[in-house]
């Protein structure tokens, strides 16, 4: 039972100087703002660093390492800048989401399994399942849990300070894609990975 006026953890936003995005994250608000939005992969990251249907997703990442394959993406192009995902582009997205589709609140706080692959136990490929599609996006409510740039003031039984990571996953836990969690940045999982958000220059 969780008392009322029990609070252990605050999670902050990528403006906290501990943020890893607290350099970028104005930059891309901005951007966001006078060019009328932004995008978010429209897959889990795959393995071999990729954003596209059907491919095994990319886990047993740390936050960091996350955020470098993000990162060189599009390192190249004159014309797009990808990142690993923030807070504020999840629950852009999600706000999105909610306000477009008639189930869009159900993707937000869903643990029911028919809305994606969550409970399994096993692992799929991006973009499986037409249930967790809304807006074209796969995969924010089941599938893995994906590391995003937020700090949190959490820190675990080593002391070690902790970021964010938010969505659902296969395994049997109850997290929906709203789900927001603390957790060290160098963990590695078989179900957790990334995903990442683009915008144009």
């Amino acid at each position: 039972m969780i008392e009322d006026n029990v609070i252990s953890t605050y999670f902050y936003g990528e403006g906290d100087n501990r943020s890893i995005a607290k350099d970028t994250i104005e930059a891309f608000k901005k951007n966001a703002i006078s060019k009328g939005g932004f995008y978010i992969g429209r897959y889990e990251q795959g393995e071999g660093n990729v954003i596209k249907k059907n491919v095994v997703p990319y886990v047993s990442i740390t936050r960091d390492n996350a955020k470098t394959q993000a990162e060189i993406i599009d390192k190249e192009s004159s014309y797009v800048v990808s990142e690993l995902i923030s807070s504020y582009a999840w629950d852009t997205a999600l706000n999105f989401i909610c306000q477009t589709n008639a189930e869009g609140y159900i993707l937000a706080t869903t643990t029911d399994k028919i809305y994606g692959n969550m409970g399994t136990g096993r692992i799929t490929n991006t973009g499986m399942y037409t249930a967790d599609r809304y807006n074209n996006i796969y995969d924010m409510l089941g599938n893995i849990c994906e590391w995003i740039t937020e700090y949190s003031t959490y820190t675990d039984s080593n002391g070690d300070r902790t970021c964010t990571y938010r969505g659902g996953l296969f395994g049997n836990r109850p997290y929906y894609a709203a789900n927001r969690r603390p957790l060290r940045s160098n963990y590695i999982a078989g179900d957790l990975g990334f995903r990442t958000q683009l915008y144009v220059k």
